[in-house]
């Protein structure tokens, strides 16, 4: 599988107009954001990818996220904070950890 590489929620693409491709880890965790930012359910190829809905707190939150990257064994995800526009949280796959913000709209 070859995933393009999403930048600022967009397609990156390098100085010639060819879409950069993201690999290695790179790949990883950005598909792992995607399980945190698709509802569950609204991607017609996979009906499983995404997280539901009813993350009233950071516990809650923080089960729904990991309830999303349970296809991904090495995956785990910490929730550091919520605001009105997302959550910050931290993601670790195989031994490597970024920290991102979740954009959620109001629906998680």
């Amino acid at each position: 599988m070859i995933d393009a590489l999403i930048r600022n929620g967009d397609v990156a693409t390098d100085g010639t107009g060819s879409i950069v491709r993201a690999e290695g880890a790179d790949a990883l965790f950005q598909r792992a954001l995607l399980c945190l930012t698709v509802p569950k359910g609204s991607f017609l190829y996979d009906r499983e990818l995404g997280v539901r809905s009813g993350g009233a707190d950071l516990q809650r939150t923080e089960l729904l996220f990991a309830e999303a990257l349970a296809k991904y064994p090495s995956a785990q995800v910490s929730v550091q904070g919520m605001t009105d526009e997302g959550v910050s949280v931290r993601v670790n796959i195989g031994g490597e950890g970024r920290t991102e913000e979740v954009r959620h709209y109001g629906d998680v």
